[in-house]
């Protein structure tokens, strides 16, 4: 499938929850408009033809809007009329920038703002994740760099074990400190602790080569755990 297809294919879904929001709060003109734009992208699309249907019928038992009614228009898109309101902050939005929610739908801003808590990261976890990070993983390095050297042979196969394990004791460590925090500051601010715990680690054992390798699978582990 090319990538125009996808492409299309995708918006049509978009189109069709946007119909079904619409549908939801009520809005059956702005329901039928979306279907039908739907349609026009995709005229197999069941879903579609499914929405448009139910807009319509929907349309014919719906009272007609008086004159009387005041006009809102998107705030993201002040030329486009519109019903529809975020169930959030109240404010009136589009069919193209609505996110559909348990109820009712979002607006772009809101939408973002209902992050998971520990994807909400303050310079305080980031501070807390960077000082635990840089200790655990000064300490673990040291003690892979005292010891590697005496392994040999066996180093390659033994880190490839011990390395996933001591990252993560590192990320539960700052699990701990941080309260599960995630995402890509966290994901930065631990990695970088790992590397400058190595380069502290390889100031008092000299072990270039058991460092490195830890530091080579463990710093991806953590940070594929902190995502």
């Amino acid at each position: 499938m090319s990538d125009t297809s996808l492409n299309t294919t995708e918006e049509v879904r978009g189109l069709v929850r946007a119909g079904r929001a619409a549908v939801r709060v009520g809005d059956y003109e702005a329901a039928r408009t979306t279907f039908e734009r739907a349609l026009d992208l995709d005229p197999a699309s069941q879903e579609a033809i499914d929405g448009l249907r139910d807009a319509q019928r929907r349309l014919g038992m719906s009272p007609k809007p008086t004159g009387d009614e005041q006009v809102e228009f998107c705030y993201r898109h002040p030329e486009t009329e519109t019903a529809l309101h975020c169930t959030s902050c109240g404010r009136p939005i589009c069919v193209r920038c609505t996110t559909p929610a348990a109820v009712g739908q979002l607006c772009p801003e809101c939408r973002k703002g209902r992050r998971a808590p520990n994807y909400k990261i303050s310079p305080g976890s980031l501070v807390k994740g960077a000082i635990v990070g840089l200790v655990v993983s000064t300490v673990v390095a040291g003690l892979i760099g005292f010891f590697g050297g005496a392994i040999g042979f066996f180093l390659f196969f033994i880190l490839f074990a011990i390395a996933p394990a001591a990252a993560e004791m590192i990320v539960r460590s700052v699990d701990w400190a941080t309260g599960n925090k995630r995402g890509r500051p966290m994901q930065i601010t631990v990695a970088v602790a790992m590397i400058l715990g190595g380069l502290i680690a390889f100031q008092f054992t000299f072990a270039a080569l058991p460092i490195g390798l830890f530091l080579l699978i463990g710093v991806g582990t953590a940070v594929a755990r902190l995502r």
